[in-house]
């Protein structure tokens, strides 16, 4: 556990080598956390509760996520974009990182634990005939970051995770998740980032009040976002945005493209003067 921000290469070091989680206290200014909180429960009483993941066919109303969250308030653009947060990312997945997913899930009293896995683009692992065969952690295709707005408490449901699972890049077992893992707890402004293939399981609120936090996913450019932010974000608003967010949302990445419509230079390969971000606006 850090109380500020680590020295990159370390950090990095434990994400993939190491323990597979990284917990740094006091990273968000509470102005900033107390910002999106209050945004967050306002936009959870205004629309009706949304998917979410792992908890199996049923609804569930005790539970709510809140997406696109990038469209819905500068404060949490400045959150999932914070530098000294992507400087360690950056490493992992490539200096062209891209979000996949900002949303925020909350937690009201009598929500109900998830059950074990990994994320997004890996959730699908427990069916193993989905991926190559040669799948393996030798490097990550995302990492996650979760920022509690509330404190994460073991009553209140604070996430149970199993250290140096991140290195096994397979579905977690029940049996070795229940002897193995062990509960984040966190107060608000907190940042935990872990890889994609980490073990994990939000847990049950036992608690009498809701508890709320804002979960970022991360990706290499080459994997699909699972947020549409060519639908869910108004580009001509989004471009208004800060240059770290345009990028961060794919804004000038020009794949996948309608190749017929581009221009006949190549921007590709090492002999070429440019960037393939670097584009001329046709599409």
């Amino acid at each position: 556990m850090y109380s500020g921000v680590p020295d990159v290469e370390p950090a990095v070091q434990q994400l993939c080598d190491g323990p597979g989680y990284l917990i740094l206290e006091d990273f968000y200014p509470a102005s900033l956390i107390r910002a999106a909180r209050d945004r967050i429960y306002e936009l959870v009483s205004e629309q009706p509760s949304r998917t979410s993941h792992f908890y199996g066919d049923d609804v569930n109303p005790a539970q709510a996520r809140v997406w696109n969250l990038p469209a819905k308030g500068r404060e949490f653009r400045q959150i999932c974009g914070d530098e000294r947060m992507l400087a360690i990312m950056r490493p992992i997945l490539g200096e062209d990182l891209m979000l996949s997913s900002f949303a925020a899930n909350v937690l009201h009293p009598g929500a109900q634990a998830q059950e074990p896995h990994v994320d997004y683009p890996y959730w699908d692992l427990h069916a193993r005939t989905r991926w190559p065969r040669a799948l393996n952690a030798t490097y990550h295709l995302a990492v996650e970051a979760v920022m509690p707005l509330d404190e994460f408490t073991v009553e209140n449901g604070a996430t149970a995770i199993v250290p140096e699972s991140q290195k096994l890049a397979c579905w977690p077992d029940k049996g070795q998740f229940a002897e193995r893992h062990i509960r984040v707890t966190m107060k608000p402004g907190t940042l935990l980032l872990f890889p994609a293939l980490l073990w994990h399981a939000g847990q049950t609120n036992r608690s009498e009040a809701s508890r709320a936090a804002l979960l970022g996913s991360y990706t290499i450019k080459s994997i699909k976002p699972i947020e549409d932010w060519s639908r869910c974000i108004d580009r001509e608003e989004a471009l208004g945005y800060e240059q770290g967010v345009q990028d961060l949302l794919g804004l000038h990445y020009p794949y996948p493209a309608v190749m017929d419509r581009l221009p006949g230079r190549s921007s590709e390969g090492s002999r070429s003067n440019q960037s393939i971000l670097k584009t001329d606006g046709s599409e």
